[in-house]
């Protein structure tokens, strides 16, 4: 073997595994609602008030359910998500059976338990930042995953 070779093979060998990618953070689960904002200062959700705490349920089979306490609100609605976008990009249908519904363009980002979509508002046009402007008019939520009840 010569040592330019030998050298290599020992270089190889000792060298650490590249290590995978992370993969993209589920949006699979439960998401209770802390703020939301439609260009204006973020509104906390008002704790004890009203119905309960509005939450989201977004389901492996790309379904998602919103909730107002304990009562569902509306039908199970169809989500499509593109984890490969930067950011990842969410369409919400709206209307369940109709497969020409309303649909709501937006991004998303998870950090840790937190979960910002930025959806569209007005034109449809697909929000390209988390941020909403008066000529790119977008409604932002901040929601916190809900952790399994034991």
């Amino acid at each position: 073997m010569t040592p330019t070779l030998l050298l290599g093979t020992a270089l190889s060998l000792a060298a650490p595994a590249l290590k995978e990618s992370p993969k993209k953070a589920n949006i699979v689960g439960e998401w209770e609602v802390e703020s939301v904002n439609s260009g204006n200062p973020a509104k906390p959700r008002a704790k004890g008030k009203g119905p309960g705490p509005q939450r989201y349920v977004f389901t492996a089979d790309g379904k998602w359910l919103l909730y107002r306490g304990e009562r569902k609100v509306g039908e199970d609605r169809a989500y499509f998500t593109n984890q490969k976008a930067d950011p990842p990009t969410i369409d919400l249908r709206y209307e369940p059976a109709d497969q020409e519904g309303r649909t709501v363009l937006g991004i998303y980002k998870i950090e840790g338990d937190k979960l910002t979509l930025c959806l569209s508002r007005g034109d449809g046009t697909r929000p390209a930042a988390f941020e909403s402007t008066a000529d790119a008019p977008a409604t932002i939520y901040v929601l916190k995953r809900v952790k399994p009840k034991d």
